[in-house]
């Protein structure tokens, strides 16, 4: 066999061996190419459903308010970028909108940006820029306008006090109430006050606006607002000849008289006319006789049932400088009571010897020395303050003339 032969066989069964090698080289690749991807989609499936599982545990958080209507206002801030001129960039300071709308920034001086929107202002910014660097490009970010809304009196407490919050370019009244949570057992909503800039701006029918489906009551920021209680916002007043007169809260929408009387401790005994009580209101005065019950008479929010005083008077009498009958308003005291009439005479007064009737008949008799600071006089009571004994040496004299004369006539004629 030559070397051709040879050669010819070996390459015939290296290309028959190589063919074989390739077979099964191919069918080896497919089946780990086959097995490589089946592991790989194992591998993959549980990743896949893991954000769907994720996604139902966890809600994706709400979309932010969409700010590109929104206007600036008063407190408000943004960041200016100038691109290419980063001495005019303020990215890390954000500028603020001062208190009379304006801003300040540097190159272009004074702007007006209260009431622009973000794009508004970045068309003026430009514009401005403009005359001074033709090349710049100016863009305006907003910081997110937060407003600071204080809610109190007839809301739910909060730990951290009435201020609330909002991330938000605008906020309305239903929406600072419902954040504070009104407290609808003590709540007036009737008369919710909104103030603004320390002064009132505006008067709230709560029930009426949700009745009427609006509109809405926009707010600014450091807006107040006060939901009043209806025990602060029904008194009543008792004023007069009663023990504790003063306001008084009512819960109901009305009143009897009588009960207005008791909450003031009742009338002033001796001293209360209380046959003609009245009942004031903003339109007009009813007489009322508080001795009976008289069911109509009736007090409402903001009325005044008036007690006069009765003509209460005492009688002084006796040694003193003016004696007769004196009004009191209220019990006097024994030497208040010779004060009103003037003090004592003193060259007829004995104030050893002070008789008091009480109004009832009873008498007392009294050492005003002794108990001037402690005994009161009421009404219809009487005082008369005796006279001390003297001696008149006129009449002395003239007796013991007379009785000479008649000893030294006996004589003479026996």
């Amino acid at each position: 066999m030559n070397i051709f032969s040879r050669y010819r066989r070996f390459f015939g069964s290296s290309n028959c061996f190589a063919r074989r090698s390739i077979n099964s080289s191919l069918i080896f690749s497919f089946i780990l190419g086959h097995l490589s991807l089946s592991v790989l989609v194992f591998a993959e499936d549980p990743a896949t459903e893991a954000p769907a599982a994720e996604t139902e545990i966890a809600p994706s958080a709400a979309a932010p308010p969409d700010l590109s209507t929104y206007k600036l206002e008063v407190g408000d801030s943004f960041v200016v970028t100038v691109d290419g001129y980063p001495e005019y960039s303020k990215e890390r300071l954000p500028v603020p909108v001062q208190q009379d709308g304006y801003i300040s920034y540097p190159l272009i001086g004074l702007i007006k940006v209260a009431g622009l929107t973000v794009s508004e202002l970045e068309a003026q910014m430009q514009s401005a820029f403009s005359k001074h660097l033709p090349t710049a490009r100016v863009f305006v970010t907003l910081m997110r306008p937060k407003r600071t809304i204080l809610v109190f009196g007839a809301v739910e407490p909060r730990a951290r006090g009435n201020l609330h919050l909002f991330e938000i370019g605008q906020v309305y009244l239903l929406q600072a109430l419902a954040s504070a949570g009104i407290n609808y057992e003590l709540a007036d909503l009737t008369d919710i006050s909104i103030w603004r800039d320390g002064k009132l701006f505006q008067r709230v029918d709560y029930l009426n606006l949700i009745n009427a489906g609006g509109p809405d009551i926009p707010l600014k920021d450091h807006d107040t607002i006060f939901v009043p209680s209806v025990f602060q916002q029904r008194p009543v007043r008792v004023i007069g000849a009663v023990v504790a007169p003063g306001a008084y809260p009512i819960t109901e929408p009305q009143v009897p008289a009588t009960q207005a009387l008791r909450l003031a401790g009742g009338s002033r005994a001796d001293f209360a006319d209380l046959h003609k009580s009245e009942i004031i209101t903003s339109e007009k005065r009813v007489l009322v006789d508080l001795t009976t019950e008289d069911a109509d008479a009736v007090l409402g929010p903001g009325d005044t049932l008036y007690v006069p005083l009765a003509e209460a008077k005492i009688s002084v009498t006796g040694a003193v400088e003016k004696p007769g009958q004196y009004v009191i308003t209220e019990p006097v005291l024994l030497g208040q009571a010779i004060a009103i009439a003037g003090g004592f005479n003193e060259e007829r007064a004995n104030p050893k010897k002070c008789l008091l009737t009480r109004a009832d008949g009873t008498e007392e008799e009294l050492n005003f020395d002794q108990v001037h600071s402690d005994v009161y006089l009421n009404p219809s009571d009487q005082l008369r303050v005796r006279e001390r004994t003297r001696l008149d040496w006129r009449v002395i004299t003239f007796a013991t003339s007379f009785v000479n004369l008649l000893v030294t006539v006996l004589i003479r004629y026996r």
